[in-house]
């Protein structure tokens, strides 16, 4: 648990810092840009997100699992890897570049998109390599230099994002011509670390262990294509039955509640993936069943807690970010914050599946409730609007956990923490209606208030009635306290 704080504080750093830099660009980007170039924005960068999954052919998922078998395999898997992947993006950017200007107009819509979709297509290799050179380092545990990465990389584009918005074009042309900028720098970057510390020769190309990451990466391209449609599919049906506007408006709001996600439960989820695989390779199935156990409860508590701030707050930083023309949208909050707390547990739920390499079983249940997102909007988004898509996110991810955790108990015995999803709903829900009640009319006050509120009545129902949680946050504060004290004083 000690090396899972370790990880987790440097993944939770590099995520924090990000999330900084992802803040200061919100209220940029959305008081520059007009709510229809956001929304334009948004709708390009959600076309990349299938085309990289196609390119990157689930070999990004392969790394980090096959890395672990070591020997001859951890020799040969860099080059393999990274040739591999640098062929399939390459033919999936030209075959998206060929096909582009074959789409009919009416699937487009919105003036400008065709331009923006060619503009773009480039990012699909750059994002492609960038995976195999980011989740190599993720094999080996590398969390520090891959934080530091994520950081220089995400201030880069901040960087250039603002300077060609103030000096030469307020809109999205302008955005993701700094953002190809900043990310082919620090492609060549992260390029020549890994090359260093791992020379690419054709020579250590092995056929016979791509087909093997092949065969079981390509039921992850299903997976990160269905875990696409279910995460960014109401956008689509947003921008079809609402307009480019509500997507703007809508994605304000969704893009606050991704930011923080990242920047506290995937944080968490970084730093446990590796460590539960390396478990399961030395120490087998009951060693790796307790250190989930363990890691299980704790985490889910967190990950309420952190809606329950996000709720609380949406109005009041919305605001302070983005301008008021954005709080409208902020009505989705609870739905889609909520359902990120779900969602987040499946990486737990599902390890066993992970681990015996049943991508198969991982797409069917994404899949399912992919279905499920894009039924529900279609149901929901004409009657109840905005409200409807966020509603549709809350009850697709339920589906998606309770499917994992179906299927994923014949691969490992995790018992689900029931009491503390319980407890901490219950507390969700009571610290966020007590501090609805209080409001300064100050949006950075009240953000204070409502905060320290959340955490005292939210942790004291948590801890009060969960005593398993208890113990478990016992355990962590002995271990921060022991690391704390271990380390040598400054004279």
């Amino acid at each position: 648990m000690s090396s899972l704080l370790r990880h987790a504080s440097a993944y939770a750093i590099g995520t924090a810092l990000v999330t900084l830099a992802s803040l200061v660009s919100f209220p940029i980007l959305t008081r520059l840009l007009s709510v229809a170039d956001y929304g334009l924005m948004n709708t390009v960068a959600l076309a990349l997100m299938p085309l990289v999954a196609v390119g990157k052919l689930g070999m990004q998922r392969a790394t980090v699992r096959f890395y672990q078998e070591g020997g001859e395999v951890a020799e040969r898997l860099p080059s393999t890897q990274i040739l591999g992947m640098a062929v399939v993006g390459a033919l999936t950017m030209l075959a998206w570049m060929l096909a582009v200007p074959l789409l009919p107009e009416r699937s487009l819509g919105t003036p400008g998109l065709r331009y923006l979709l060619l503009l773009t297509a480039c990012l699909v290799l750059v994002r492609v390599l960038d995976s195999a050179f980011t989740n190599l380092f993720y094999a080996e545990n590398r969390s520090k230099f891959l934080s530091v990465y994520g950081v220089v990389k995400r201030y880069l584009a901040l960087a250039l994002t603002i300077a060609t918005l103030l000096v030469f074009a307020r809109n999205a042309e302008g955005v993701f011509a700094a953002t190809i900028a900043a990310e082919v720098v620090s492609l060549v970057w992260i390029g020549w670390v890994v090359i260093e510390d791992n020379p690419i020769r054709p020579a250590l190309f092995s056929r016979d262990l791509f087909m093997r990451m092949v065969a079981y990466g390509v039921p992850m391209v299903g997976v990160e294509l269905a875990g696409s449609l279910l995460a960014f599919g109401d956008r689509y049906v947003i921008e079809q039955l609402l307009g480019v506007e509500s997507v703007g408006v809508y994605s304000a709001s969704y893009n606050l509640c991704q930011y923080i996600k990242d920047s506290t439960m995937v944080a968490l989820s970084l730093a446990v993936t590796p460590m539960y695989m390396r478990v399961w390779e030395q120490e087998g199935r009951a060693a790796t069943e307790q250190f989930l156990g363990r890691f299980a409860r704790s985490y889910l508590a967190f990950s309420f807690l952190v809606a329950a701030l996000v709720t609380v707050n949406a109005a009041d930083l919305v605001t302070i970010l983005a301008s008021e023309r954005y709080v409208e949208g902020t009505i989705i909050v609870p739905w889609v914050i909520g359902g990120m707390a779900l969602d987040s547990y499946v990486a737990v739920a599902a390890a066993g599946l992970f681990l015996k390499k049943r991508t198969g079983a991982i797409f069917i249940y994404v899949a399912v409730a992919a279905a499920v997102n894009i039924a529900l909007n279609y149901l929901l988004v004409p009657r109840f609007g905005i409200s409807g898509a966020a509603i549709a996110t809350l009850l697709s991810y339920a589906v998606l956990l309770a499917i994992a955790l179906f299927v994923g108990r014949s691969e490992l015995s995790i018992p689900f923490p029931t009491k503390t999803l319980i407890v901490a709903g219950i507390a969700f829900g009571a610290s966020c209606w007590v501090s609805a009640l209080v409001a300064t009319g100050s949006p950075w006050l009240d953000i204070v208030l409502h905060s320290v509120i959340v955490a005292a009545l939210y942790g004291g129902i948590t801890l009060t009635f969960d005593a398993r949680l208890r113990d478990s946050v016992r355990e962590l504060a002995r271990m921060v306290h022991d690391r704390l004290r271990s380390r040598p004083r400054s004279a």
